[in-house]
């Protein structure tokens, strides 16, 4: 699969999410947790997601991955417990858009690391991907879609 690479300058956005290491096996559960959790709490402050569900990898270790995920929301407001308030970074970003299943969702990273090396630009922190179309929206992994975004200095 080919990408279009997007450059773009977005805003901070605040987020909620549950940040934790998790093994290899255990990632797609542990996101429909994570951002299920978050949704609750949401619903329990009379809030609403600002877009679609996201996760980031803050790092892979022996022991598995910094991982993180949960949702976008309008305005800052406090955590409770495992979940916790953040945000997005804003700031120059370049991004991609991956149709299809995530068996090589990893590819769009690697499009995304070749652009900002072709274009002498670096790496700014961990990726994140936003889940416009999931396997909760559809069954039928062609139509999944999933925008990932590389921040850079």
């Amino acid at each position: 699969m080919s990408y279009e690479t997007k450059l773009q300058h977005l805003d901070p956005q605040p987020v909620l999410s549950i940040r934790e290491t998790v093994s290899f096996q255990d990632l797609s559960t542990k996101l429909g947790e994570f951002v299920g959790e978050v949704y609750a709490y949401l619903q329990q402050q009379g809030a609403e997601p600002a877009g679609p569900p996201f996760s980031r990898y803050h790092g892979i270790g022996q022991d598995g991955i910094d991982f993180e995920a949960g949702l976008p929301i309008s305005k800052p407001l406090p955590g409770s417990g495992r979940v916790k308030a953040g945000e997005l970074p804003g700031g120059p970003v370049v991004s991609a858009v991956h149709m299809g299943s995530y068996e090589n969702l990893t590819k769009a990273g690697d499009a995304l690391s070749n652009w900002a090396a072709e274009h002498d630009r670096k790496e700014a922190g961990p990726n994140w991907e936003l889940y416009w179309v999931a396997p909760g929206h559809n069954a039928d992994p062609a139509s999944w879609k999933t925008e990932v975004f590389k921040p850079l200095s």
